[in-house]
């Protein structure tokens, strides 16, 4: 495993994702050089990739206990919260995270008449809301046909 940082974000993708993250000191490493090289695998945009990292480091930090010794302190839970703020300011639609926000896309059925009636005779589907006629009054205004009739 390894670190590099040139102190130049404009050199190479890996060090504008350590400059984005704050990981730029190389006695205190926060990720590997593998570590960004997979998160910009997963995704390629610079932004989205320190997010998944701070998201990382957060996760690392809130695995940790804050501790005290003598008149020092050291604050993992205020440094998990730091890191997880930092990667909803580079992921503002929480891309990174799989969660809520990810696109999803909405499946209904009925579309065809037989997909319609399929969908009306499982019992075991969930019922639906609303339908065509649902609040028709039989012999009621609504149910006079467009022949006069009364259907």
């Amino acid at each position: 495993m390894g670190w590099n940082y040139s102190g130049d974000p404009n050199r190479n993708e890996r060090d504008k994702v350590r400059f984005l993250i704050g990981d730029t000191c190389k006695e205190n490493p926060l990720v590997q050089d593998e570590e960004i090289a997979f998160s910009l695998s997963r995704f390629p945009e610079v932004e989205l990739a320190a997010a998944l990292c701070c998201r990382a480091i957060a996760a690392k930090f809130s695995r940790q206990v804050n501790t005290t010794v003598g008149g020092v302190s050291r604050s993992c839970s205020d440094l998990a919260k730091a890191y997880a703020a930092r990667a909803k300011e580079l992921d503002p639609d929480d891309t990174t995270t799989g969660g809520a926000s990810t696109l999803v896309l909405p499946s209904f059925g009925g579309l065809s008449i037989s997909e319609k009636e399929v969908l009306d005779s499982d019992t075991d589907a969930t019922p639906v809301n609303f339908k065509v006629g649902m609040d028709d009054i039989p012999g009621g205004p609504d149910s006079v046909g467009r022949d006069g009739g009364v259907e």
